[in-house]
């Protein structure tokens, strides 16, 4: 694990710390939750790839493969927050998603380059229609769940 000069953990380190302290509480108090700590998380702008899916991609460990779509079925995910630390043109994100009444939370963990063009073109895109996607996929395509955000604000900056 990298160390700062000021004895703190990395951005990513300190990250992935607060996702299991917030994921250990949760469960604490009786909450159901999967932690997807993704190993990659890509901007999708709207009009890029050959595909009509849009948003954040994270490339989730073959580990939530079972659990999450589990977890994904039984649940109405209408209430989000964002978690995000900047550092440069990194954007370090804990995604909480939740199902209140039956009481299940996904985690998503990762890091998002700012810099490259599909994150501009993505922040804009998120902030004129109002919504944003986080996508959760195997490195192999296999698509595992799909969360909606009403605030895509909260994630992305105005300037990325």
């Amino acid at each position: 694990m990298a160390v700062d000069t000021d004895g703190e953990t990395s951005s990513w380190g300190r990250t992935v710390r607060e996702a299991n302290e917030m994921a250990e509480q949760l469960r604490t108090d009786g909450w159901e939750v999967v932690v997807v700590r993704a190993g990659h998380v890509a901007p999708l702008a709207p009009d890029a790839g050959e595909t009509d899916r849009s948003g954040l991609v994270y490339l989730a460990p073959d580990g939530v493969a079972e659990s999450l779509p589990a977890v994904a079925e039984r649940g109405e995910f209408d209430r989000s927050a964002a978690f995000r630390r900047r550092v440069g043109t990194d954007l370090f994100l804990v995604t909480r998603v939740d199902d209140p009444e039956r009481r299940l939370t996904v985690l998503l963990v990762g890091a998002v380059d700012l810099s490259r063009a599909a994150a501009t073109d993505l922040a804009a895109a998120t902030r004129e229609r109002g919504r944003l996607q986080s996508h959760v996929e195997l490195l192999d395509g296999t698509h595992l769940a799909t969360f909606g955000h009403d605030h895509p604000e909260d994630f992305l900056p105005e300037d990325p």
